[in-house]
């Protein structure tokens, strides 16, 4: 995971290479911006998904994992928790390749989990493979609602079997 601010997102310029390809597009482009629903970057490769959503209580969260997609995640308006954890995690649904995307929870022994909040331009990039549980309500907050921006960025290793726009 990385957690910053958006102003600081170049200096992971040369992580991977759908990363910069989104650096690129966000020094032309204002994010506040982009309508709701997908907006290609780089066709099938780099993508905005903006959505309203709303904050969960902990007890309804769960971890979420991709396979081919890095997760940059940004809120437009309000403000989310997330928690992520490098420790063990086990599945609690059968994994969709269509959505890339399973759900897990962290193993028996696993309370390493880290957490951030996402709001006043900070952003969080989730990797492939790294459980991570947005949309989480902030410590003494009700549920409400959020918009933000989750950008998807395809993982290097597949970035040549997807045409580019």
């Amino acid at each position: 995971m990385i957690y910053d601010g958006l102003s600081a997102i170049g200096r992971y310029r040369g992580i991977a290479h759908g990363l910069d390809v989104l650096i690129d597009w966000l020094d032309e482009h204002d994010v506040a911006e982009l309508p709701l629903g997908i907006t290609q970057i780089d066709g099938e490769r780099v993508f905005a998904n903006v959505m309203d959503a709303k904050t969960k209580d902990l007890e309804d969260a769960r971890f979420e994992v991709h396979r081919r997609y890095h997760d940059v995640q940004i809120d437009l308006v309000g403000a989310e928790r997330f928690r992520t954890t490098p420790g063990a995690v086990e599945p609690i649904a059968e994994f969709d390749e269509g959505a890339d995307k399973g759900y897990c929870q962290p193993a028996p022994g696993n309370d390493d989990l880290l957490e951030g909040t996402l709001d006043h331009g900070r952003f969080a990039i989730f990797w492939v493979g790294e459980p991570h549980s947005p949309n989480l309500v902030l410590p003494g907050a009700e549920p409400g609602d959020i918009k933000k921006i989750c950008f998807k960025v395809l993982a290097d290793q597949f970035w040549e079997e997807v045409p580019a726009e």
